[in-house]
């Protein structure tokens, strides 16, 4: 059985650049608009209300699993365009009663102004976590910044970005 997590970010694009903020992890819809009313209320997120994003991420599944060759996107962020796609027999991590998900990114410096950052995935286990590191640590790209991946301990449910913009 596959199980998913909803991921809400606000990502807005202004006259100088496109900006994009994780706000939490959830495991409800009704989670998700709850947060979406903290978020509106301050600064910056009020004034561009249209940019929530809602995603669903399958909980233990590696992105960027093939590795990756050079750095692209905006500033060097590699943002995953989308969710994954869930279908019916896809449950809410509702259903583990997880209260908290391991979160993986990876980046590393490329100059002074320039980080390169890839999004991996959620995962249900600091272990699940750890193993998906040590598999990436032997593809392209990620072999040459081994030290470069962050694994963050999160609460489900929670705002993470609390203070506006």
């Amino acid at each position: 059985m596959e199980y998913f997590v909803y991921v809400l970010s606000h990502t807005y694009t202004d006259e100088w650049h496109t900006d994009s903020k994780l706000l939490g992890f959830l495991n409800s819809l009704k989670g998700v608009e709850e947060m979406k009313k903290q978020a509106f209320i301050l600064p910056g997120f009020k004034e561009y209300p249209e940019c929530f994003v809602v995603n669903q991420y399958i909980l233990d599944k590696i992105h960027w699993a093939e590795g990756f060759h050079e750095a692209i996107g905006e500033m060097g962020r590699d943002y995953l365009e989308k969710g994954d796609e869930v279908d019916k027999n896809c449950r809410s991590v509702k259903e583990l009663e997880l209260n908290n998900i391991f979160s993986v990114s990876h980046y590393y410096t490329i100059n002074t102004h320039l980080d390169d950052e890839r999004y991996i995935g959620v995962f249900s286990s600091l272990d699940q976590a750890e193993k998906a590191v040590e598999i990436l640590k032997m593809k392209p790209g990620f072999k040459s910044h081994p030290d470069g991946f962050d694994i963050s301990e999160l609460d489900l449910n929670v705002l993470l970005w609390n203070s506006g913009f």
